[in-house]
């Protein structure tokens, strides 16, 4: 049986943490355990907030965060027509491309 790595000094069952899910929304990680199993961690809004404060500190300059979110629909189209795209394209067209 493999140890397993658990990153907080609290544990809960999904169970339990069903019953009053707002009562482990702490200043401290709780790990959530399905089949005593590390499921998630559950964390409080400030710790949250200093954990994304964190983590953007750290990031390189360079660095942006994504907030292109499409449609499963939108991507379809997109798909779609690249694809049509690379059907009919002419040699000048794709230029350095392949597949």
């Amino acid at each position: 049986m493999a140890i397993q790595r658990i990153l907080a000094e609290e544990t809960v069952s999904v169970t339990e943490m069903r019953k009053h899910p707002t009562d482990f929304f702490t200043d401290h990680p709780i790990a959530i355990l399905n089949k005593n199993q590390t499921a998630g961690y559950m964390v409080g809004k400030e710790l949250f907030e200093t954990m994304v404060d964190l983590i953007r500190q750290l990031q390189p300059q360079e660095s942006f965060t994504a907030t292109f979110q499409p449609s499963v629909t939108h991507l379809k189209a997109v798909t779609k027509g690249s694809a049509e795209f690379l059907v009919k394209a002419n040699k000048e067209e794709l230029g350095d491309f392949v597949e």
